[in-house]
């Protein structure tokens, strides 16, 4: 890949305060995009803004809300007119058999890793078909295999990945 190869373009990025979403955000920057980065730690976000080098909008937002995924399309479109790529990176884990897991753990897992997909992916959608751009969801191996002391967390990755194949054969 060439050093500008997203010059121009807009990137999205969720849960971009850690992890492989830091990276994701790092990474877009140094092909020349100009990147949102959204999590929940204004702190951390303005920590890895700090490190980029083209515009950059930061936006505290929890992707379980509605609200604040409608605000993060809101905002981004705002800013600069687009969005070409939407990185639908934020979520959480759980380890846990199924007989001894927590209800509430689960439906926050389906909040954010499933949910929060959805939402973004929704308000982002009819600005991405202008654009022709790119939905990306993280997942994991166990959003394909039921993995044990994984319940909940394979149930929230399988939900998302049902979902986004969906979506790619709808557009």
């Amino acid at each position: 890949m060439s050093n500008n190869e997203f010059a121009g373009r807009v990137a999205i990025v969720t849960g971009s305060s850690s992890g492989i979403g830091e990276a994701c955000a790092y990474h877009f920057d140094a092909q020349g995009a100009n990147v949102v980065i959204a999590a929940r730690s204004m702190d951390k976000l303005q920590q890895v803004a700090a490190q980029l080098n083209n515009p950059s909008l930061i936006i505290q937002a929890d992707v379980s809300q509605e609200g604040d995924c409608k605000q993060l399309i809101d905002e981004t479109i705002a800013k600069f007119g687009k969005i070409d790529v939407l990185v639908n990176n934020a979520g959480i884990t759980m380890r846990a058999l199924f007989n001894d897991a927590d209800i509430d753990v689960i439906r926050r897992l389906m909040d954010i890793n499933f949910w929060g997909t959805v939402y973004c992916s929704k308000f982002a959608l009819p600005h991405l078909l202008k654009t022709k751009g790119s939905i990306i969801g993280v997942s994991s191996i166990a959003g394909f295999k039921g993995l044990p002391g994984r319940t909940g967390y394979s149930a929230s990755k399988f939900a998302m990945q049902g979902f986004l194949e969906s979506l790619r054969i709808e557009n």
